[in-house]
């Protein structure tokens, strides 16, 4: 199976606009909480557009991961950015799930994808501009409400089928702190959380 070296992370039109578009003088990008063994192997980020029918927009190459550091403008000095040795525009569709926070792939399937043309680019990035994001503001209503942690369950259960079922199901606590952390935080993904998950769990094999 081939590593999962690349970040792909999600911003809506806004932060494209200001943080990605053009390069920071600092070249950091992001703010996470990674777990080391998977920051170890993450070689590559690439930029999804919320909004924008699955367009990714930008590729880093990762020179490597670091504290916030408040002097670089970050307030969360507990989660990590990413320093990058250069930037590239690319323009295709991803092929997976939406992503509501992070996802892990490789970057030779990526590479690979076939490219917009630019008057799709153009389309898709009006679309982005003009869509409002729901997902989040709907996440959040939800916290409180009862059954919110079965939705995500269910969630959990349905992303195992489909991409990790030749793994083992993690351990119902283990599950049970997947499901409240993407509940209390909307830039949480559950798949992220099960790469990082089974990566560990590897990790410790060797």
């Amino acid at each position: 199976m081939k590593t999962k070296n690349s970040l792909i992370y999600s911003v809506n039109y806004e932060n494209y606009q200001n943080k990605i578009l053009t390069d920071k003088e600092n070249k950091t990008q992001g703010s996470w909480k990674i777990s080391p063994e998977m920051t170890g192997e993450l070689k590559y980020a690439y930029v999804y557009l919320k909004n924008s029918e699955k367009m990714i927009v930008k590729k880093y190459e990762i020179e490597h991961f670091e504290l916030n550091d408040t002097s670089k403008g970050y307030n969360d000095e507990d989660k990590q950015c990413f320093v990058f040795r250069k930037s590239e525009d690319v323009f295709f569709e991803y092929p997976h799930g939406v992503i509501q926070g992070r996802h892990y792939r490789n970057d030779d399937d990526l590479d690979k994808l076939p490219r917009l043309d630019q008057s799709e680019i153009d389309r898709r990035l009006e679309n982005s501009r003009n869509i409002k994001t729901q997902s989040e503001t709907n996440r959040k209503d939800k916290r409180g409400q009862t059954g919110i942690k079965q939705e995500s369950q269910i969630r959990l259960m349905k992303l195992w089928k489909l991409e990790y079922s030749d793994r083992q199901m993690p351990h119902f606590e283990i599950a049970k702190q997947m499901c409240d952390t993407v509940d209390k935080d909307p830039e949480q993904d559950l798949n992220a959380l099960l790469d990082e998950h089974y990566l560990k769990e590897d990790k410790k094999k060797q």
